[in-house]
């Protein structure tokens, strides 16, 4: 994927400043996970389950 200059910039200093340990296509995912995560298009990993969700069977 060809991201325009100034996006290919902000990913270099995301990168740098908050995971140098990823390459560009890890540091993709991440910035796009962190996007739908504040969206609330995808569940927050430290969410739980929703009340509606909980049953005998994941109760432990």
């Amino acid at each position: 994927m060809e991201l325009p200059r100034e996006l290919s910039s902000a990913l270099d200093r995301f990168i740098e400043r908050d995971h140098p340990e990823m390459d560009r296509s890890e540091a993709i995912v991440a910035a796009f996970r962190d996007w739908a995560t504040a969206r609330g298009l995808v569940a927050n990993a430290d969410e739980g389950l929703r009340p509606d969700e909980l049953n005998a069977s994941n109760d432990g």
